[in-house]
């Protein structure tokens, strides 16, 4: 299987719609990729892929290994092959920024795969509960999220910086899912700070986009603006 090449089934905006009542099996969506993050049907928690493993995190804070036949309505993944490694310290999205364009000065408009293993002096992560009824949009959903800070603990950020021209098909700037090593907490990242990090960055240049056929993707308009996805993914 080709390595470093971008999976991604479904689109941000269907999310911000509502969509998320059909897609694809977990087993379907690895054999695309080792390496991702998505959600669940119905939204139902963040969804986190480190080493071709699929780990559900959920509202209450609870965490479990997805089985091969939950549904996924949106998803990004890659079979992850890092091309450039690095180790140091980063202190949030604008430290990482740098880092990246320090050592991929050429990726700016490109998507790049991230994974940061190390130490976390403090992370902040969301998680969010499911829709509470059909075609609940993420703007509301997101309103019930839990958020949560860790302090001193060990983990690894999964995820992608995606091109500014992407903004609607996935989040524009980065996305990113954290878990903690003892797999006990996790989520969306809303900020983070850590020392003895190992960065490790792949460029992306092949993307598949893969498009719903149901009925529900086909009737939204798809037209979620920038401020709301700003609001929900942070």
């Amino acid at each position: 299987m080709e390595v470093n090449k971008l999976y991604q089934f479904s689109i941000l905006n269907a999310l911000m719609d509502g969509v998320a009542d059909e897609g694809i099996n977990v087993s379907t969506m690895l054999e695309s990729g080792d390496h991702g993050l998505g959600t669940f049907k119905h939204m139902d928690g963040e969804m986190v892929v480190i080493d071709g493993i699929v780990y559900q995190m959920k509202q209450d804070g609870s965490i479990v290994v997805a089985d091969p036949e939950m549904v996924v309505p949106f998803a990004m993944v890659t079979r992850f092959q890092p091309t450039q490694v690095s180790h140091g310290s980063l202190s949030g999205k604008d430290a990482l920024d740098l880092h990246i364009s320090e050592h991929l000065p050429n990726a700016r408009n490109l998507f790049v795969a991230i994974r940061i293993d190390g130490q976390f002096e403090h992370i902040t992560v969301r998680t969010v509960g499911k829709q509470e009824y059909p075609g609940e949009c993420l703007v509301d959903v997101g309103k019930r999220q839990v958020v949560r800070t860790l302090s001193n603990t060990t983990g690894t950020l999964v995820g992608f910086y995606s091109p500014g021209f992407s903004q609607g098909l996935s989040v524009a700037g980065y996305h990113l899912h954290f878990l903690e090593d003892n797999r006990r907490n996790g989520g969306h990242m809303l900020d983070f700070r850590g020392g003895n990090m190992q960065i490790s960055l792949s460029p992306i240049t092949r993307v598949e986009l893969e498009l719903p056929q149901s009925n529900g993707f086909n009737s939204a308009t798809l037209l979620a603006d920038a401020g709301n996805i700003q609001q929900v993914e942070g």
